[in-house]
């Protein structure tokens, strides 16, 4: 029988998903399990990685069930800015401390006073804030029982995962670029800023090419009922798929958007671009092929929108129409749990601006939604402004599906809005990537020529636009009064 599905897994801060995928990109099969999270009034967000590793195994099972022969390869993907801890024998000495835990601002002043934030940014491109591996290892030094430095790993959601499939411990340059001590100029550790944190590229997971195959652990094979010879593909991290599959190695130059639980905004470039301003440091990650993938990420996007509807007990039916109404003087800082694509993000909150009687629940859900768009406005305006343009704007996530939300990221981004057609687009974009490994396409263009179509086009209307600039106007001042020019 012809091998000829790739298992994709994705892992995210909410969901893991997998998904049987075929070369034109069609799921046959997926599966779709919650990630519980381990919180308390600390500010602790825990992935239980024991709980982690029986959910990927039991989710890839349910997926492969009856089509066990026809799988090629798996290709993983995971959210960012995850870590924890190893032993010297590949054992948890942590769980998965995650992008939304804030236990490590206890620190920050501390960590702002040790480092060069500067100069951390202009090798690595990764602003230096409390979501970062950099900060959470400095964290980790200073509050956890390490009784042996040399004998710990730092590692990733999707080094673990690689080490759960494979039992060897391996990153790729897209989730490495990530950490904060990851050089975004030579694409390998950097030494100096290792060794400003105490700690060597020893404590930390070998870096391979994305497109690296590796053998399939014996005891996963056996329990999936899988051939001996699937590989395990390195592949991306969790954005770096989704931009796969959103068409960025094709010919219209777009940027990605991602609305999920959290958010995303970034655009390919041929080179690594660092941009500092009061207000943000751009967040350059690298993609691969020589690429990379400027822009940022946001903590408070549908998780935002999933407080507020509990919270306020909003519909959220009269938000999947069109229909937009800017309430004028109500603005919505989303920043509930900081925001790392900020200069201020560690210190950042959320806050209503210009609440009034005649102000509704919708009101607010709206404004919500305006100050996530404002935010991703925010992070692609450096790279315009430094010729790093675009055409079209591709989204994906579930935030897709509140049409409200579309139209008022067109007309504050003011580009044509494109929905991509994928409901899962991180399983398709690494499929994409697997394809290529496996000799399925002869490149990624080869990939997105074969498999990416165009979806649904939502347009701007230039008095929204003109609208959505004075607020967004109106917005900047906000941030700056509270947080820059105090």
């Amino acid at each position: 029988m012809e091998k000829d599905l790739i298992l994709a897994v994705d892992v995210g801060t909410t969901y893991l998903k997998a998904g049987l995928v075929d070369a034109e990109g069609n799921i046959l099969r997926s599966c779709r399990n919650k990630i519980r999270m381990d919180v308390d009034p600390s500010g602790k967000a825990e992935h239980n990685v024991k709980d982690l590793s029986r959910l990927l195994q039991k989710t890839m099972k349910k997926v492969v069930d009856g089509f066990e022969k026809r799988v090629a390869a798996i290709v993983p993907s995971t959210y960012i800015f995850g870590l924890m801890l190893l032993d010297s024998n590949n054992v948890p000495h942590s769980n998965m401390i995650t992008l939304a835990d804030t236990r490590i601002r206890e620190v920050m002043c501390d960590f702002k006073g040790y480092f060069d934030r500067d100069f951390i940014y202009s090798r690595t491109g990764m602003p230096p804030t409390f979501h970062t591996a950099l900060a959470k290892v400095f964290w980790s030094l200073r509050r956890l029982q390490i009784e042996d430095l040399r004998k710990v790993k730092f590692v990733s959601c999707k080094d673990y995962i690689v080490l759960l499939l494979t039992s060897k411990l391996a990153t790729e340059p897209s989730t490495a670029s990530s950490t904060g001590y990851f050089n975004t100029f030579t694409l390998d550790w950097d030494d100096d800023i290792l060794s400003f944190l105490g700690i060597s590229r020893n404590n930390l997971p070998e870096i391979l090419s994305p497109y690296t195959v590796i053998p399939l652990k014996k005891e996963i094979s056996d329990y999936l009922g899988l051939p001996r010879d699937v590989g395990v593909v390195m592949g991306l991290y969790d954005g770096g798929a989704v931009a796969l599959a959103s068409g960025v190695f094709g010919n219209k130059r777009r940027a990605v958007v991602n609305l999920g639980t959290t958010g995303m905004v970034r655009v390919i470039s041929e080179r690594p671009f660092i941009s500092s301003t009061p207000m943000l440091k751009t967040q350059t990650l690298y993609l691969c092929n020589g690429r990379w993938f400027p822009g940022g990420s946001v903590n408070n996007a549908g998780s935002v929108i999933e407080w507020l509807r509990k919270v306020l007990r909003i519909n959220l039916d009269k938000f999947r129409s069109h229909e937009v109404k800017p309430v004028k003087g109500l603005l919505f800082h989303p920043y509930i749990t900081g925001e790392r694509g900020l200069e201020f993000g560690s210190e950042a909150k959320g806050m209503i601006q210009g609440l009034e009687y005649k102000i509704s629940a919708e009101d607010i859900l709206t404004a919500a939604l305006e100050g996530i768009s404002f935010t991703l406005r925010m992070m692609v305006e450096p790279l315009i402004e430094k010729g790093i343009g675009f055409e079209r704007v591709t989204v994906s996530g579930g935030g897709t599906k509140l049409k409200q939300w579309l139209y008022i990221l067109a007309n504050v981004l003011k580009k044509e809005v494109e929905v991509s057609r994928f409901e899962e687009p991180a399983l398709v974009g690494s499929t994409m990537l697997g394809g290529v490994s496996l000799g399925w396409f002869d490149s990624l263009n080869d990939a997105t020529n074969h498999i990416v179509k165009e979806g649904m086009i939502v347009t701007p209307d230039q008095e929204l636009v003109e609208t959505y600039d004075e607020k967004f106007d109106a917005f900047l001042g906000s941030l700056k009064r509270m947080y820059i020019e105090k």
